[in-house]
């Protein structure tokens, strides 16, 4: 206890010269960590390992390939000549030849049924062997004449074509982005890209995710940690202590980022905001112990005084402060989903590193090396004090009209809090003009939806997917599916069968194509040697699956889909056949239970951690609820916008209700601390009240300079999730600055007896 308080009270410190060391150790240390980033924000990481989802996604790929794809759409009125076939019939073999490519769909590479004169045939829909074979109008009439083509290949007009590329199964987004690059390649090198008019699907979409990652990270990164060694240089008036604070910042956000790589979690669009959120929070922490030192500089005490005195004011609330925001970050690990938790973990680590770094090793530093006077009065504090101030004295003197027009302005905002959405888009994730955006719209323009799901049918025993009875079943719901206005296209092994038996009849069936007996079905799969039809079904014939395309985007609309169709399957299920939903859609769409379940459960951890914690700091929970009053109001207040705006919860605006409450509590902290050790030593409680504003305020309203300038940044994200995160927390942190300065005085003063004393303290 006696060595404790000693740190407490700045009586001890490190050896500067161990200090030193050890802070440097701590950076060049996390660099071989650094080195190891594992980026990756494949759509699979988004849903725990043992999620049933992902459970049925790895048993469908031992058996169906992936159901990702990247999608080259061609326009142009010479798509059918032996030019452009042959063209694309090369960029097909060179991506064949990729190790990452499972197989590429296009009108060069799909099969055809032909009938002969003892059966059918099963060859390619464009011979790439034999371009000459037909005129260009000949092609385009074979393709336009197919079962599969139109609608997926190519446009009902002819006049677009699609090359689909389907990788292996993949779990790395790296490995996605180097089809990307192979398609590119190819489409460049065979001149095909005149043609071309859009790049889009799952595969594009998470292409484009880990460039705007990287870009974020290349530019904001380092702006982040310019911008807080230019405030502390404004705040501060000396290079000094903006040197050590720019190696704080860089041990803390080294240690942090090593954090994710050490427990093996990947570096995300979501795991990518730690080093902003650390390299500012670090500036703030440092603030708060800098503006006591500047404190001790005003008093005209000695260096040693300065900072002694500097850690007395500041160690037990800089605790307590790490402690709320680890608390606030912690409680992110109720959301159920992977990149968030790892967010939560990864920036609970990094508070506690502030705490060591900032109150443990850079006292020591700046004792031993910071040997010039800081400047008296030349320094950003001292403006941040006066509005402080003013603003505490109009609080007290209008109480209760503060806490009155602060209610009714929470009453008049609650409809619009009512009107915040759960929502995930994967388009909307970038701007409309975002060429992924545009892409999308021009291929589902041209073609069918991007966003793909299944239906996945298990019969209960082998070879029961060859009963009549069974594949007429299929077909109606095929029938019905086709009917729902957000599916384009439906696709089962149903198809391929009534293709075999239209040309085995060798006669016009229409709609009547499917087989009526189990002989005829069993003849005509004995005689098929293709294989797309067994990318539909196993060769047990016991599983199957129906592939839809769908043109919305949403997770909420993707999920009433889901319920429309599962409501379908029980009303009227397929018999002897169990059906399950699975595909990026279904798993997409999973994210958003996970979501609103894992703030309900974050938020009122959060707030009870949080309340526990200053409930023991300050030895009262009335003190605790005073101020965790101020700062319930910017998280209100951030619903507001996003209900107004039309922002939706998300997996990065989930962050954004922990991250808030833990940061914007700090500064209630360090008020109220102050306001209580002035009681203590007889202060009246008004003058206790300005001065510990006055105080504290002014390296307050400094921090909050910083913090949003910081989180302003990462608004300028063409990654919309990453730039709602940004301009929500600068929303949030300017509301905590104005209630804390509004509310904590005005709460403060109604439990005053003698309220008049305000005037007299203030005049």
């Amino acid at each position: 206890m006696r060595i404790l308080k000693a740190w407490m009270n700045g009586s001890r410190m490190l050896p500067p010269w161990l200090a030193l060391a050890i802070l440097l150790g701590l950076i060049l240390g996390s660099l071989p960590f650094l080195f190891k980033i594992h980026f990756n924000n494949a759509g699979d990481i988004y849903s725990p390992p043992d999620a049933p989802i992902i459970q049925l996604r790895e048993s469908l790929f031992r058996e169906f390939p992936s159901d990702e794809a990247l999608i080259a759409l061609f326009e142009g009125d010479d798509l059918y000549g032996p030019e452009f076939l042959g063209a694309l019939d090369r960029v097909v073999r060179k991506l064949e030849a990729h190790p990452s490519v499972d197989r590429v769909l296009t009108v060069t590479t799909i099969e055809h049924i032909d009938a002969t004169d003892d059966g059918f045939a099963v060859s390619l829909l464009v011979d790439p062997d034999d371009l000459t074979a037909r005129t260009p109008d000949e092609w385009k009439a074979r393709v336009l004449d197919d079962e599969l083509a139109p609608g997926t290949l190519v446009s009902k007009d002819g006049l677009a074509v699609a090359l689909i590329v389907r990788p292996k199964v993949l779990k790395e987004s790296l490995a996605r982005r180097d089809i990307a690059i192979a398609l590119e390649t190819a489409i460049r090198t065979e001149k095909l890209d005149a043609y071309q008019t859009a790049t889009a699907g799952t595969v594009a979409q998470t292409v484009e995710e880990l460039r705007s990652l990287w870009r974020d990270s290349a530019i904001f990164i380092p702006l982040t940690v310019v911008i807080g060694l230019a405030l502390l240089w404004w705040v501060v008036g000396r290079v000094r202590p903006m040197i050590v604070g720019g190696l704080a910042m860089g041990a803390v956000v080294g240690v942090s980022v090593a954090g994710i790589v050490a427990v093996g979690q990947p570096y995300t669009p979501i795991t990518a905001m730690i080093p902003t959120l650390m390299a500012a929070y670090t500036t703030a922490t440092l603030l708060h112990l800098y503006a006591a030192i500047q404190r001790g500089r005003i008093a005209l005490l000695s260096r040693p005084q300065r900072i002694a005195r500097a850690l007395s004011q500041t160690f037990v609330p800089g605790l307590f402060n790490v402690l709320t925001t680890g608390a606030g970050l912690l409680s992110l690990l109720w959301v159920d989903i992977p990149p968030v938790q790892g967010f939560g973990l990864s920036g609970a680590i990094g508070t506690l590193m502030v705490f060591l770094v900032v109150f443990i090793l850079v006292p020591p530093i700046l004792l031993k090396w910071d040997t010039p006077r800081w400047p008296r009065r030349r320094s950003g504090l001292a403006h941040a004090r006066r509005i402080a101030a003013a603003v505490a004295v109009f609080s007290l003197r209008n109480a209760r009209a503060v806490l009155i027009g602060t209610f009714l302005l929470v009453l008049a905002a609650i409809p619009l809090a009512m009107q915040l959405k759960v929502e995930s888009n994967l388009i909307k994730f970038f701007a409309p003009d975002h060429s992924i955006s545009r892409s999308t719209d021009r291929v589902e323009a041209r073609l069918s939806g991007v966003t793909t799901m299944e239906v996945v049918l298990t019969g209960d025993a082998r070879d029961s997917l060859k009963n009549p009875a069974t594949l007429a079943q299929i077909k109606a719901l095929q029938t019905w599916l086709e009917q729902q206005p957000e599916i384009d296209r439906s696709f089962s092994l149903v198809e391929v069968i009534e293709e075999m038996n239209r040309a085995f009849s060798g006669g016009d069936l229409g709609d009547d194509a499917l087989p009526t007996n189990r002989r005829l079905v069993e003849q005509l799969l004995l005689i098929y040697d293709g294989k797309d039809l067994y990318e539909m079904v196993n060769r047990e014939f016991q599983r199957s699956r129906i592939a839809l395309n769908l043109n919305v985007h949403g997770a909420n609309e993707i999920g009433q889909v889901i319920e429309r169709i599962e409501a379908r399957l029980r009303a009227e299920p397929i018999s002897g056949v169990h059906a399950e939903m699975a595909g990026f859609g279904r798993l997409f769409s999973d994210q958003e239970d996970r979501i609103v379940e894992g703030q309900i459960k974050s938020f009122v951890s959060a707030f009870l951690q949080i309340l526990l914690l200053m409930a023991l700091l300050f030895r009262s929970v009335r003190g605790a609820l005073i101020c965790l009053v101020p700062n319930l109001a910017p998280l209100f207040f951030i619903f507001v916008v996003m209900g107004a705006t039309g922002i939706a919860l998300d997996v990065a605006t989930v962050l954004i209700a922990g991250v808030i409450l833990g940061i914007t509590v700090d500064d209630t902290i360090h008020l109220y601390h102050g306001y209580l050790h002035r009681i203590q030593n007889g202060v009246s409680p008004v003058f206790a009240i300005i001065r510990s504003v006055e105080s504290s305020g002014r390296a307050v309203i400094a921090i909050s300079v910083i913090l949003i300038a910081q989180f302003s940044l990462l608004g300028l994200s063409d990654f919309r999730p990453t730039a709602h995160f940004g301009m929500l927390c600068a929303v949030g942190l300017f509301a905590g600055q104005v209630f804390e300065l509004l509310l904590t005085p005005a709460l403060l003063g109604m439990r005053l007896r003698r309220p008049k004393a305000v005037k007299a303290s203030s005049a």
